[in-house]
């Protein structure tokens, strides 16, 4: 667990960090904070009709994990996605309260 808060705390100590700031390294931040799961699912499909071969950044926050759980199975099967990454598997500030999604 002391790694964990030390990673939060400390950013840069994450391994493969890029140089660029964390929020120039994703094409598109969708904040899902406070929408429903219908909700968060028509955004989301919005933003992947619109942003063909990038990389979105999903925050939908930790909470009780409604939405993490919504969000990562339409993302799992969804074809316009090749690539889905999970909270701390990321390597970005956010840990199970963010997804990153890399579109084809």
């Amino acid at each position: 667990m002391r790694r964990y808060r030390k990673t939060i705390r400390h950013p840069e100590t994450m391994r493969g960090r890029s140089s660029r700031p964390v929020s120039s390294q994703f094409d598109y931040t969708l904040d899902l904070h406070g929408k429903t799961s219908d909700e968060a699912t028509s955004m989301l499909n919005a933003v992947l009709s619109s942003y063909a071969k990038s990389c979105i950044l999903i925050v939908h926050g930790k909470g009780e994990g409604i939405l993490r759980r919504r969000i990562r199975a339409f993302a799992s099967a969804d074809p316009r996605i090749r690539r889905v990454e999970f909270g701390e598997n990321a390597l970005v500030p956010g840990g199970d309260g963010v997804t990153v999604v890399y579109t084809s």
